[in-house]
């Protein structure tokens, strides 16, 4: 009974684990985020939850049938093709480290400019070409776990014109995600280390406007079984995200730059009450700096005691819920909700019966927070060929625009796949985004637009896949624009492109 018992310590102490800092680290794919990479090119590799908006078929695929030799014995056309590409293919692999190259061109139309004032007729529409490059590296060294990913993508627009996705620097935008994860695993002392950034402009809800973002984040955890039921535990966390670049209407006021970064570090201690029940007593304190441009700065920091249970329904369904005190401090705050010694409380659901299934959700209120936080991650795979998948959340942080100033944004992004015939499938995704501002302090910003209180997000995508190295993309988005009035000012976007990956 030894091992069961020791693989139940594992499990139950990684959930609660999970459970604790999913709510203070957004892991649900948002509208905003949505939004703002929906121009980028090639994969995406800093994240993992809810990738189907961004991927053609929404994340459904088709393996090719192979032709019976004894049917016919002269390829065609289009089997010396295939063969040519997975020759190319076998040249990108080596080993363990593995490239992806892709290519895409297309015509592309957009009502939306960078700046939000109108443009002529011949600068709403161009020609593109996005070359794609990815990169992976797997592999497990004794106990050791090593996984690495790049990915870049970048397009340019022949059409001089064009400003629908950005301006100067931002005009022919590149994008770059990266991730790196390393583990240790023996039999009492766990190491988990995870990174990952990403940089690329886009339009921001936010803010209103194009701007550019790079951000980047990194947690280390260490988990060691001191007895059967016993083992303890820390986690440091470090996000830093800066903002910069906004391109506003002529006329309108700048925007800041805009810095922010998040630190956490916690210890736990576990015990395992029952085979099926854990307990957790977890000390913490978690940090937020805010830094915009011109000198002003903002600084909120908490400390946090809770006590947590987890209890393991079944092998994949668990619960956890878990209450506490912590003492918040803001150093020029004026609103009382926001600081001194409060009640603090977690509750989580985790659902994964297999790998394209999962149900996700929590509640909490800790750290900085000045509103309770939320989330929901699911997705269903209805039929072979069906894929649903929504997001649910709120969040908070410190505005990009004024100093000492929360952001509270809450949302829903939903997305249905459905495979029509053989090839072709249609993704149908929508959103919706409001975001209030609460004041930390008396001083009122008044250098900086805010964006849309309400946003929206429509989008359709149809994919013919004519081989299984090129597809047929054709694309359309309809937004709540960049207008301070919501659906005011709707906005439009499509594109068609051929689409090849090797």
């Amino acid at each position: 009974m030894l091992k069961p018992v020791k693989l139940l310590i594992c499990c139950l102490a990684l959930l609660a684990f999970l459970g604790l800092y999913t709510a203070s680290a957004q892991t649900v794919l948002t509208v905003r985020e949505a939004e703002f990479r929906s121009r980028w090119a090639g994969p995406q590799e800093d994240r993992e939850v809810t990738p189907q908006f961004f991927q053609p078929d929404g994340g459904l695929t088709e393996k090719d049938v192979g032709v019976d030799p004894s049917e016919q014995t002269t390829p065609t056309l289009s089997e010396n093709m295939d063969r040519l590409a997975d020759n190319f293919r076998r040249r990108l692999r080596f080993g363990p480290l593995d490239f992806s190259l892709g290519l895409s061109s297309g015509w592309e139309y957009s009502s939306q400019t960078s700046t939000g004032e109108s443009s002529s007729s011949g600068g709403r529409s161009s020609l593109y070409s996005s070359p794609t490059l990815a990169i992976r590296y797997e592999r497990e060294i004794g106990l050791w776990t090593v996984a690495t990913r790049f990915s870049s993508g970048y397009t340019h627009y022949f059409n001089q014109d064009y400003t629908a996705a950005g301006q100067g620097s931002q005009r022919n935008p590149i994008s770059m995600t990266t991730g790196f994860d390393l583990g240790y695993n023996s039999t009492r002392l766990t190491l988990n280390l995870s990174t990952s950034a990403s940089t690329g402009s886009g339009f921001d809800t936010r803010t209103g406007s194009n701007n550019f973002q790079a951000s980047t984040s990194t947690s280390l955890s260490a988990r060691y079984i001191i007895t059967d039921s016993l083992s303890a535990g820390a986690a440091a966390s470090v996000a830093y995200t800066k903002t910069s670049d906004a391109q506003v209407a002529t006329g309108e006021t700048d925007q800041p730059n805009s810095n922010s970064v998040s630190l956490g570090l916690t210890t736990f201690v576990d015990y395992l009450v029952t085979p099926k029940t854990n307990v957790r007593f977890t000390l913490g304190t978690s940090k937020e700096l805010q830094s915009l441009q011109g000198g002003t700065d903002g600084n909120r920091q908490s400390y946090d005691s809770m006590m947590m249970v987890t209890y393991q329904l079944a092998p994949k369904f668990s619960v956890d819920a878990g209450a506490g005190a912590g003492y918040v401090t803001d150093q020029d705050t004026a609103n009382s909700e926001a600081v001194g010694l409060r009640p603090i409380y977690n509750v989580g659901i985790n659902y994964t019966p297999t790998e394209k299934t999962y149900f996700k959700a929590s509640y909490s209120m800790q750290g900085t927070d000045i509103r309770p936080n939320f989330s929901l991650a699911a997705g269903w795979n209805a039929r072979q060929k069906t894929r649903l998948s929504l997001s649910v959340y709120q969040n908070q942080g410190f505005s990009s625009l004024a100093p000492d100033q929360y952001n509270v944004t809450r949302g829903a992004l939903a997305t249905v796949s459905q495979s029509l015939i053989k090839g072709i499938t249609l993704s149908l995704s929508a959103g919706y985004e409001q975001s209030d501002y609460v004041s930390l302090s008396d001083s009122d910003n008044t250098n900086a637009s805010e964006g849309p209180p309400d946003h929206f997000l429509t989008s359709a995508t149809l994919s013919w896949r004519l081989r299984e190295w090129a597809s047929w993309q054709n694309s359309m988005m309809v937004t709540s624009g960049q207008s301070q009035e919501s659906n005011s000012d709707l906005q439009t976007r499509f594109s068609t492109s051929l689409n090849l990956n090797f």
